[in-house]
């Protein structure tokens, strides 16, 4: 990048950083004076309601002891990726 261009860009930066600083000076606006106004009021205690877990009877041993009757992965030979490359 040039001189001008880095020139031209920190100017720019501290533009900005000024502006920033003095928009506080400022009175604030309608909308932001009304949020701020409805921000300060206190809020009500909301009512606290513990849940609990519902609950569930224990396996018998036969049960959890029972193996889930799945069908087994077959592993199929396969020839890897760079098998099927040429080679020269």
């Amino acid at each position: 990048m040039s001189a001008r261009v880095n020139l031209f860009l920190l100017l720019s930066a501290l533009l900005s950083a000024l502006t920033g600083i003095g928009g506080s000076a400022r009175q604030p606006q309608l909308a932001q004076a009304v949020a701020q106004e409805k921000v300060a009021r206190p809020v009500a205690a909301a009512r606290v309601v513990l849940l609990a877990r519902p609950v569930q009877a224990l396996a018998s041993l036969v049960h959890a002891a029972a193996a889930p009757m799945t069908r087994g992965w077959a592993l199929l030979p396969a020839e890897p990726a760079f098998a099927g490359r040429r080679r020269e």
